[in-house]
């Protein structure tokens, strides 16, 4: 791969984290104003597949095999479908930039421990030291520093769906690579969106029916953003990269991301997170750092 390429790739890979980093803020404002978290998923991969829909019909690339079928309903359901309503609880419940933190952050990880786990690899002592730092910065992050927290189970329940879309990411990614090699980002892309926008309408009608749901003009705009920029944008320009930078690669990038979205947070909805939390995010890209020298 020549330079001008690899830096393209690089560009398009930081302009997704930052796309994605914003998009917690405009989650959490929808929801404080009465969207529904799963409602809000499905309007976003509603816009979204609207505009995938439109491509496929214009290019007509070749349809899925059948041998990769159950691979692209799995990837859609891990990365859209399941994903998202967990992610968007999980701002609802602990906030934009705590679930950024967690989700981002701990995404380095997980993608190592799998790789480990299913390549058979031997983790070294020093790749067992970061992963245990990577833990302990999760843990001063939830908790802020204080086991008073343990109480709040709002913010505990929501830093744990954090660390579950964590782990759905990272398999998403992993799994993602395959699909590159036989489909272009953009046709992978649409095939999974409008995969998931089926799979997000079950939660999407559950919660509705238990909670209700408001539509401020938040929702409108947020449906916007999150379905042109966050999928359509992002997910291109992460799939695109995926096909020249390795997973490890693509995955430590995103820990730039609650980076964005504590700013976006602070700027935008005056929103500050505890000196505790703020250490445990660098403790916990400290552990990131460690896993990565190999």
């Amino acid at each position: 791969m020549n330079a001008d390429r690899k830096k393209t790739l690089y560009l398009m890979l930081m302009a997704a984290v930052l796309i994605w980093g914003a998009s917690f803020v405009v989650v959490d404002i929808a929801i404080s104003e009465g969207s529904s978290p799963s409602m809000l998923a499905m309007a976003r991969f509603i816009v979204a597949s609207s505009i995938f829909v439109g491509y496929l019909i214009i290019r007509r690339p070749k349809g899925l095999a059948k041998a990769d079928r159950r691979t692209f309903l799995y990837l859609a359901f891990i990365g859209i479908g399941i994903y998202y309503t967990l992610q968007y609880y999980g701002v609802k419940l602990a906030g934009p930039s705590i679930s950024a933190i967690i989700v981002m952050l701990l995404c380095p990880v997980a993608i190592f421990a799998i790789s480990a786990w299913k390549y058979k690899e031997k983790v070294m002592p020093v790749e067992k030291v970061g992963l245990a730092v990577s833990g302990v910065g999760c843990f001063m992050v939830i908790t802020n520093g204080s086991l008073a927290l343990a109480t709040n189970v709002e913010v505990i329940v929501g830093g744990l769906l954090g660390v579950v879309c964590a782990v759905f990411w990272a398999v998403y990614t992993m799994q993602g690579k395959k699909v590159v090699r036989e489909y272009d980002p953009m046709t992978a892309t649409a095939y999974i969106t409008i995969l998931g926008t089926f799979m997000v309408v079950p939660f999407a009608v559950a919660d509705v029916a238990v909670t209700g749901q408001a539509f401020p003009l938040s929702f409108f705009l947020a449906a916007v953003y999150l379905g042109v920029l966050c999928t359509v944008v992002g997910y291109v320009f992460w799939y695109t990269a995926l096909t020249g930078l390795d997973a490890r690669t693509t995955g430590s990038s995103l820990y730039f991301e609650p980076v964005v979205t504590v700013a976006v947070a602070w700027a935008v909805l005056g929103e500050t997170i505890g000196w505790v939390s703020a250490m445990g995010s660098v403790v916990t890209v400290v552990g990131v750092v460690i896993l990565s020298r190999k």
